[in-house]
């Protein structure tokens, strides 16, 4: 018999989208906020499946995602490198299968004056 976290995992769920107004690890902002529920048996985690983009005049430059702010910060996967002016969806293949045990963080590395970047993404809930 398959063990109950084989039993309830698969579960998409998709982030809402964040702008990114500012550069710098200091401002990593939440992009997914891992399930806490009072009345949720056992802890969750999830992985990142789906990472899309848009990138608004902020020049091409890099998206780091993974968990906590400023010096706490802890890369859970490699930076991204987003285009200027393009809308971008990063898959399985550029994300790797990072599981994660708190919500997920964000920041660029540098913008260009008045760009931001707009991130969602799609994740695998687990447990």
């Amino acid at each position: 018999m398959p063990a109950l976290t084989e039993l309830d995992r698969g579960y998409k769920v998709t982030g809402p989208v964040v702008n990114l107004a500012v550069a710098g690890v200091g401002t990593a902002a939440v992009v997914f906020i891992r399930s806490n529920f009072a009345g949720q048996i056992g802890t969750k985690s999830f992985r990142i499946k789906k990472v899309i983009c848009r990138n608004n005049a902020a020049g091409a430059t890099f998206l780091n995602i993974g968990t906590g702010v400023g010096g706490l910060f802890v890369a859970a996967i490699p930076a991204l490198m987003t285009l200027n002016n393009m809308d971008q969806e990063f898959g399985p293949e550029e994300l790797g299968n990072a599981e994660f045990f708190a919500s997920a963080t964000a920041w660029p590395t540098a913008l260009a004056a008045g760009g931001t970047l707009d991130v969602q993404i799609e994740v695998e809930e687990i447990g």
